[in-house]
């Protein structure tokens, strides 16, 4: 049962008006909120009446983040017009749970935004396409091992973009490229009907797509 209103949008009541809500439930790092905040807030798409709300989860389990999105929504009362998103990592995650987490988050009419290994290939595709590399370089991407303190994302990352830190994300070496993200990770998305991905990838697009599309200041 619905207990409360959602407190941004009754806080503002009567100064403007939120007609679409996004809630994105993210892992535990602060990559990604800081990601998803600093694109509500970049001003080719910032709209007083679309509000994007990051909710980290505390535990990186993708259950985690199902578990925390579907409490949000219990707590309040959202608009048919809302967005809820999941936003995980394929990772070292099993297929059983990914079925179970996707299935059940699908019948709560809630969005997937997967990224396959990491968020961090979500990233790369701001700069370069899946098309320029060779298999076993995308073999080794999709593998991510970590060498050291850096998994190799990462210090793909800090190759195209001079550094990379999960804590302290520098989002501009980032969304001036998200439409070029966009259509990369699009177009290495093979298997649409798939509820996540088994190849190399991220479907986070779908997500950032859906944002910049209901802000009337899409150019």
């Amino acid at each position: 049962m619905r207990t409360r209103r959602y407190t941004d949008r009754e806080r503002i009541a009567g100064r403007r008006d939120i007609r679409k809500l996004f809630v994105i439930v993210t892992e535990g790092t602060k990559t990604e909120k800081t990601y998803f905040d600093d694109l509500a807030a970049d001003t080719r798409f910032n709209h007083p009446s679309v509000h994007v709300e990051t909710i980290q989860s505390e535990d990186s389990s993708p259950e985690h983040v199902l578990a925390r999105l579907t409490e949000f929504n219990n707590e309040y009362e959202l608009g048919d017009n809302d967005e809820l998103w999941l936003v995980i990592d394929r990772d070292r995650w099993e297929v059983p749970m990914l079925s179970r987490v996707t299935q059940e988050a699908l019948q709560k009419r809630f969005y997937v935004a997967d990224s396959n290994p990491a968020f961090e290939i979500w990233l790369v595709l701001h700069h370069r396409s899946l098309d320029d590399y060779t298999e076993e370089e995308k073999t080794e991407l999709q593998a991510n091992r970590r060498i050291g303190s850096r998994t190799r994302l990462e210090r793909e990352l800090m190759s195209i973009c001079g550094s990379y830190s999960k804590s302290n994300l520098k989002s501009s070496d980032y969304l001036p490229g998200i439409e070029t993200a966009i259509a990369n990770a699009r177009r290495s998305d093979f298997e649409t009907n798939d509820r996540w991905l088994n190849q190399i990838g991220s479907r986070v697009y779908r997500l950032a797509q859906s944002i910049i599309e209901s802000s009337p200041n899409n150019p």
